[in-house]
């Protein structure tokens, strides 16, 4: 079992994000597209949910992506702007927890024989997969950054809602080990296939 957590640790790392300076020109590129991205959104009918002007918002927002940070966004719709904000960041996590698993998903694992393991079905993959993605999502909710979220109000009185969010991947990385070790416990995961695994995370 240790072994097998370590290998999907691994399938999990991914390289730490950039803290470069930006240059002149890189903070000249982000103005402008910060301002042209300002005025279609308001034109669009969105509006700022804060007292940050939205250009100022997505110039900051911008910048983040520049040095390395990598954007999530969160979607929601309500009747109340209250609760805006919480909508968007379980949409955030779910979407994060589920792209993690996909990602996991897309390996094929075939047996001794060369027979390829139908692993979104068998019951032990089955499970290791839902306790990854529940785990994932309660433990990226610490390392998800609000950068702004705005609102439009709909024809039907209710408001649709998107949040952009920015995470640092390299601080995320230490949530997704955790999950894993955590999901691998639950589910008992079989060790079968553990090699293979290995294999799937060297040819990365």
């Amino acid at each position: 079992m240790k072994k097998l957590i370590m290998i999907l640790m691994a399938f999990c790392l991914i390289a730490p994000m950039a803290n470069a300076e930006l240059t002149k020109k890189q903070e000249k590129a982000i103005s402008k597209m910060a301002k042209d991205r300002a005025k279609k959104m308001e034109k669009d009918g969105y509006v700022m949910m804060g007292s940050l002007p939205l250009q100022a918002a997505l110039e900051k927002h911008y910048t983040a992506l520049e040095n390395g940070a990598v954007e999530q966004v969160g979607n929601g719709r309500s009747k109340s702007k209250n609760n805006g904000r919480q909508m968007c960041l379980t949409y955030a996590m779910s979407e994060y927890a589920s792209k993690e698993v996909s990602q996991l998903k897309g390996r094929s694992v075939t047996d001794s024989y060369g027979n390829e393991i139908d692993t979104e079905n068998d019951p032990e993959f089955a499970r290791f997969y839902a306790a990854y993605e529940r785990l994932t999502q309660k433990e990226i909710k610490g390392e998800l950054q609000e950068s702004f979220t705005v609102c439009k109000q709909q024809p039907d009185g209710t408001y649709e809602f998107v949040m952009y969010l920015t995470i640092d991947e390299s601080k995320a990385n230490d949530r997704r080990q955790k999950a894993v070790r955590d999901a691998a416990a639950e589910s008992k995961l079989a060790q079968d296939y553990a090699k293979q695994v290995s294999d799937f995370v060297n040819q990365k």
